[in-house]
């Protein structure tokens, strides 16, 4: 049951982290400036974005942004119908589609503090959570997750203690990996990673 939680965890992280700022509202603390050449917007004293359409806000003490191509926010708090998110340094391309967080701490209904020095989402379906990454219930400590939720696939990468119940799985070396499916309603976990899966798995984790 652990297990099963673990990856409904992750898939919903990965949802409440793919809501994307397609079309928002700004509301800065203080002022916000306008370059004109570059078109970038700074909001110094931070502010609110809000994605009416999908329901995600930004909160941040300071802001920069461009129209169609990135956010950019520092003690940021991110909040989603999925979960909430807090990151020291936030950081949003439109092109291509990926968003970096640094010293993240991510809670939901389902997770309280799931924590890691970065976190990356490549399009909607793939996470990387890398350095640090520590979960309290379920129990997990690892260096590198990345989490594929269009194959219900999550692999953990490096050393790494995940506790399920009475059982304990450990992975004690750098090269060390443990896979966690999800279907049909039952959650496997095999330390026998398919070398084609743990090298498409380990690229988006390079990413990082």
């Amino acid at each position: 049951m652990g297990m099963k939680r673990l990856f409904l965890v992750f898939a919903l992280l990965s949802l409440a982290l793919a809501a994307r700022f397609a079309g928002f509202e700004v509301k800065p603390n203080g002022n916000s400036e306008l370059d004109a050449t570059t078109g970038i917007y700074t909001l110094a004293t931070g502010g609110t974005i809000t994605d009416n359409k999908s329901g995600l806000s930004l909160v941040a003490k300071y802001i920069q942004y461009k129209d169609g191509e990135f956010i950019r926010a520092r003690e940021a708090n991110l909040e989603s119908k999925d979960g909430k998110f807090e990151a020291a340094s936030l950081d949003y391309q439109q092109k291509p589609d990926t968003l970096k967080m640094d010293t993240v701490r991510y809670s939901s209904g389902d997770l309280k503090g799931l924590t890691a020095k970065q976190g990356l989402l490549l399009g909607e379906d793939v996470l990387v959570l890398k350095g640090q990454v520590r979960s309290g219930s379920p129990s997990l400590e690892a260096e590198t997750v990345v989490v594929d939720t269009a194959k219900n696939q999550a692999l953990v990468l490096g050393n790494f203690t995940y506790k399920d119940g009475a059982a304990t799985l450990r992975g004690q070396k750098t090269d060390s990996a443990l896979l966690l499916s999800y279907g049909d309603g039952k959650t496997r976990a095999s330390t026998k990673v398919p070398a084609e899966l743990l090298n498409r798995m380990r690229s988006y984790a390079d990413k990082l």
